[in-house]
C-alpha cells in the first residue's frame, strides 16, 4: 500500500515529465517534417543535374550541323519530363511543407522554386523554338536557343548548388538533433 508521501511523488513525477513527453513528440513530428524536406531538396538537386548534364549535351549538339532537329527536340525532351516528373512533385509536397519549416528552409525553397520557373520557362520557349512554328534555322546558326540552352543550364546550376546547400545544412541540423542537440525554432 502506498503512503501518501509516495503517491505525491509519483504525482509530481508525473506531472513534471508530460510537458517533456509533449515536447519531445512535438520535436520528433519537427524533426519528420525536415527529414522529409532534406530529401525531397536531395531529389531537386539530383533532378536538378541531371537537367544541366542535358543541357550540356543540348549545348555541345548546338555547334553542329550533323545533329538534327529531332535529337535537340528529344533532349529537350527529357529536360521536360525532370521538370514535370521530378522538380514540380517535389515542390508540390515543399509547398505543404512549408510552414512547418524554420525560416532560412522556406526562403531556400523560394529561391530554388524561383530557379524551377525559370528553369521551365526557358525549357518551353526552347522547345518551341524546335517546333515546325518556331525559328526554323538549324540549331547551330541559331543564337536564340543557343542562350536559351544557355538559360536551362545556369538555372539548373544554381538550383543545384542551392538544393546541395539547403540539403547540407538541413542535414546537420538533423544529425544535430540525433545527437541530443536542440533543433530551435528561430534558426
Amino acid at each position: 500500500m502506498r503512503t501518501l508521501k509516495q503517491s505525491t511523488v509519483v504525482a509530481l513525477s508525473l506531472a513534471l515529465l508530460l510537458p517533456g513527453t509533449l515536447m519531445a513528440g512535438e520535436l520528433t513530428n519537427q524533426a519528420k517534417t525536415r527529414k522529409e524536406a532534406v530529401k525531397l531538396t536531395q531529389h531537386i538537386e539530383r533532378a536538378s543535374l541531371a537537367i544541366q548534364k542535358e543541357a550540356d549535351i543540348l549545348h555541345s549538339m548546338s555547334r553542329s550541323s550533323h545533329i538534327t532537329n529531332a535529337t535537340h527536340k528529344s533532349g529537350l525532351q527529357q529536360i521536360k519530363n525532370h521538370v514535370n516528373e521530378h522538380l514540380q512533385p517535389a515542390f508540390s509536397r515543399l509547398a505543404e511543407l512549408k510552414p512547418e519549416l524554420p525560416e532560412w528552409h522556406q526562403t531556400a525553397i523560394a529561391e530554388m522554386h524561383t530557379s524551377a520557373l525559370n528553369l521551365a520557362a526557358s525549357a518551353d520557349a526552347a522547345i518551341h523554338n524546335r517546333n515546325p512554328g518556331g525559328s526554323g534555322k538549324l540549331a547551330v546558326a541559331d543564337p536564340d536557343y543557343k542562350q536559351l540552352i544557355a538559360n536551362i543550364h545556369e538555372r539548373s546550376t544554381v538550383l543545384a548548388q542551392v538544393a546541395d546547400a539547403t540539403a547540407d545544412y538541413g542535414s546537420a541540423q538533423l544529425k544535430g538533433h540525433e545527437v541530443g542537440l536542440a533543433i530551435t525554432s528561430h534558426d
